[in-house]
């Protein structure tokens, strides 16, 4: 695919998504994947392997026996737990490199607390298309275009980031710095990657407000997204705040009964997911 743009062009300088996490991906969503199998993907890589046994072990399970195996963890942790880990710990490993500096780590947090909201809302939503791993995969890839910015760009986008908003939106300020936006730039990776389209749409689209009418896989991480940056979790301030319950509003009517969280308490308890994934 030949990028339409120098700006995109530079994107090319990004490596390959992590195959073994597209691999195990593919095979994970057939209805005939076997533990052994799965085992076997996993097992090939020791950094994966590693790091799914440290999460079962960790006290986000709190397990009472420690895991030893990756096939006993595949067992206790499920095929979706195991691909939501798989995802994520690629994700986090292919920006590892840059990893140390603290504003990637916080749009790191802010993605992996955007895919825990979504995951949440998509329960309350009942959404047939974005129930469960759907949802969670488009809220911790929401932003990939953002994180792949930065990479190429750090010293430029780090100091848009601390400059002055004058009122102008983020992939504003992104446009002016670096002549390019990180919803372009994310849905741009997104098919160079061979990503769902799914992952496309929200990459482009996260920063509008959910639309009347059919409430879809977008306009629920869109929701996450103001979700996400109201409760904390985002390492610049929004051009607009908005509280809680305003956000609210923008679910589905039946959904807003079945999601009505105390602030306090879910700020505290992404918190702590996010430090144990750390």
């Amino acid at each position: 695919m030949d990028a339409p743009n120098e700006k995109l062009q530079e994107l090319q300088q990004l490596p390959q998504f992590p195959a073994v996490a597209t691999k195990v991906l593919r095979v994970l969503s057939h209805d005939d994947a076997n533990v052994s199998e799965i085992s076997d993907f996993i097992r090939a890589d020791s950094a994966l392997a590693a790091g799914l046994l440290r999460t079962a072990n960790s006290a986000l399970y709190a397990f009472p026996s420690p895991i030893t195996s990756i096939q006993n963890a595949l067992m206790m942790l499920g095929f979706d737990e195991v691909r939501r880990f798989i995802l994520t710990f690629s994700t986090q490993n292919f920006f590892q490199t840059s990893m140390r500096l603290d504003l990637l780590r916080g749009m790191w947090r802010h993605s992996l607390a955007c895919a825990w909201i979504s995951e949440e809302l998509s329960t309350a939503c009942s959404l047939s298309q974005g129930r469960g791993d759907p949802a969670y995969t488009a809220g911790l890839l929401h932003d990939i275009g953002r994180l792949g910015l930065f990479v190429l760009h750090p010293r430029e986008y780090a100091a848009m980031i601390s400059g002055p908003a004058d009122g102008k939106s983020l992939p504003e300020r992104e446009r002016e710095a670096l002549g390019i936006d990180h919803c372009e730039a994310g849905g741009w990776l997104a098919r160079r990657w061979d990503l769902p389209e799914s992952v496309h749409s929200v990459a482009v689209g996260h920063h509008g407000l959910p639309v009347g009418g059919t409430f879809d896989l977008l306009d629920l991480v869109r929701v996450a997204v103001l979700m996400t940056d109201s409760l904390g979790f985002d390492v610049a301030p929004p051009t607009h705040s908005y509280t809680l319950q305003e956000i609210r509003g923008f679910l589905p009517h039946t959904a807003q009964y079945r999601f009505d969280p105390d602030p306090a308490t879910m700020r505290a308890r992404i918190a702590d997911k996010l430090d144990a994934f750390d």
